[in-house]
């Protein structure tokens, strides 16, 4: 253990010697920045053990302690995805950011879903400014709390940070009156880079929560710019994880004939991201390197911030045992040998509130990500985190009828049968739990040739044939929508995918609050044909 912690340490102290042989001239400024994004209140570690501020401190500590200039900051979605931020409303990260020393943030779209005034408390108590270009607060407070852009100076230079934010914010957030988010970002930045240019800042980065596949096509545009730390798409680019999407960083060429760089570490304060880069005289970029660094659970915590955490924790436990306001009339079935079979009672509520939540015409839920019953009796906050405790959120895209058709082949080709019965024991989880639709398999067939009719619901309550032709508004957990369970079609087929709504445990928590006292639902959503089903 002391071995792997001491390699880490050796990497992060040596880093730097991947900046090219310019280093040693004078004229010449090296600058390390440090990056999170999309960290959801995730302070704690991760079910492995690995992550969690606790141990971000101790290696931002070490960088630090390296003697050269640095730079902490990041990508934004500082809110929502644990009970930290739903008890705490953005102060938990008051606290740990300050400790940590940020230098700027961004506004993340998550940064908007408790409304104006608790954006507000946050950004008043942060000891850093907060930066996006495309926001205009118009005469709300938030306008004397956010900049386009802030100059830091390091060892004596000046660096320029231009914020961006996703312009879908005020339809997947809650923004509140006044506020509006501009989609055109090339022209925001480069608004930017003109001011600071005509005050003579020649080192310029972009933090933008706007996701890879918006931020890579922009690079070659971004004349001025040398450095863009990415957020919103939860995007792990590396050199040494097999997880990675790209390496790190991604590299590209401005229209002006200069190089920028692109980093982006992941997601849910598992990474940190290292990106030494070095300028000439001219604030032109001249050699870069880094990675993103994994906070181990090999790595000591750093024990004031595991102290604060730990605070905070203490009322993050009562509230698992917190009611929802919710009870429920009999128990309900989450069981993964009914759930990955047949339709069930928590597979119903939890598509109907995806559909609520969405206003999509169809859901879909793998019943393998059902975890739990809930027992009859007023429903605790730790009753829904046991059903969900994947931390997924919602992901709306639309889909033509054939490949809704797919999905369900893909969903119903792990069911067994024998002796006419199906097998309910080591059932996958790729069985599809349904709203807005109604269909019937025969597991008897081969698989890929299941489906033997599906119907869609209409605004009546009536049914007709689902249209393979046609296409349909369709709502997932984030999980499926990337391909997760077999659901390549998802993944591949989707039409304009949107992968970071609500966490789906708060969605189901405010279903049941608003449909209490439940009861069952089983309504004949799932038909099976040539076969029955042994008794639970």
């Amino acid at each position: 253990m002391k071995q792997r912690l001491s390699v880490l340490l050796i990497v992060l102290a040596t880093a730097l010697l991947v900046i090219g042989s310019a280093a040693a001239q004078d004229d010449t400024f090296a600058l390390t920045i440090l990056h999170t994004n999309d960290t959801h209140a995730a302070h704690e570690p991760n079910n492995n053990g690995d992550g969690g501020v606790a141990r971000e401190v101790t290696v931002v500590k070490q960088v630090r302690a390296e003697g050269g200039n640095v730079l902490l900051v990041d990508g934004g979605d500082r809110f929502t995805g644990t009970l930290f931020h739903r008890l705490y409303l953005g102060q938990d990260q008051v606290e740990i950011m300050n400790l940590l020393g940020y230098d700027v943030m961004t506004l993340g779209n998550h940064e908007f879903d408790n409304g104006t005034d608790v954006l507000l408390a946050f950004l008043q108590g942060l000891d850093f400014p907060a930066v996006s270009s495309n926001i205009d607060f118009g005469s709300t407070p938030l306008a004397r709390e956010v900049s386009p852009y802030v100059v830091l100076e390091v060892g004596g230079e000046k660096v320029g940070v231009i914020g961006l934010t996703t312009p879908e914010t005020w339809e997947i957030s809650s923004p509140g009156a006044g506020i509006s988010f501009s989609d055109d970002l090339m022209g925001r930045v480069e608004s930017a880079v003109a001011e600071l240019t005509a005050d003579g800042v020649n080192k310029i980065m972009v933090i933008g929560h706007t996701g890879i596949l918006v931020d890579e096509p922009l690079l070659a545009q971004l004349n001025g710019v040398d450095v863009f730390v990415g957020g919103h798409s939860h995007t792990l680019l590396g050199n040494t994880y097999a997880s990675a999407a790209e390496e790190y960083p991604v590299t590209a060429e401005t229209e002006a004939g200069e190089p920028i760089v692109y980093v982006q570490a992941g997601s849910n304060n598992v990474y940190l991201g290292r990106l030494d880069v070095e300028f000439d005289a001219n604030g032109v970029l001249t050699g870069w390197g880094g990675d993103t660094i994994l906070l181990s659970r090999y790595i000591t915590p750093d024990p004031e911030m595991e102290a604060l955490v730990n605070d905070l924790a203490g009322p993050v436990d009562e509230l698992q045992t917190a009611p929802t306001g919710a009870t429920a009339e009999v128990a309900l079935v989450g069981d993964r040998r009914v759930c990955r079979v047949e339709e069930c009672d928590l597979g119903n509520i939890i598509t109907d509130a995806m559909l609520k939540e969405t206003g999509a015409q169809i859901a879909f839920m793998n019943g393998g990500g059902i975890r739990a019953n809930i027992d009859d009796g007023e429903i605790t906050v730790g009753e829904v985190l046991t059903v969900l405790p994947f931390g997924n959120l919602i992901s709306t895209f639309d889909l033509k009828g054939s490949d809704v058709i797919a999905a369900l082949e893909n969903g119903v080709m792990g069911v067994t049968v024998e002796n006419g019965q199906v097998v309910r024991d080591g059932a996958p989880g790729r069985f599809p739990q349904v709203a807005g639709i109604r269909f019937s398999f025969d597991p008897t067939q081969e698989a890929g040739s299941r489906i033997v009719s599906v119907e869609v619901r209409n605004e009546d309550g009536s049914y007709s044939p689902l249209d393979p032709e046609a296409t349909y508004s369709v709502v997932s957990n984030d999980f499926m929508r990337q391909g997760g369970d077999g659901y390549i079609m998802f993944a591949e087929n989707a039409i304009n995918p949107y992968d970071f709504g609500r966490p789906l445990d708060e969605v189901l928590a405010n279903y049941l609050v608003e449909n209490s006292p439940v009861a069952s639902m089983i309504e004949g959503r799932i038909t099976l044909v040539n076969a029955t089903i042994a008794p639970e």
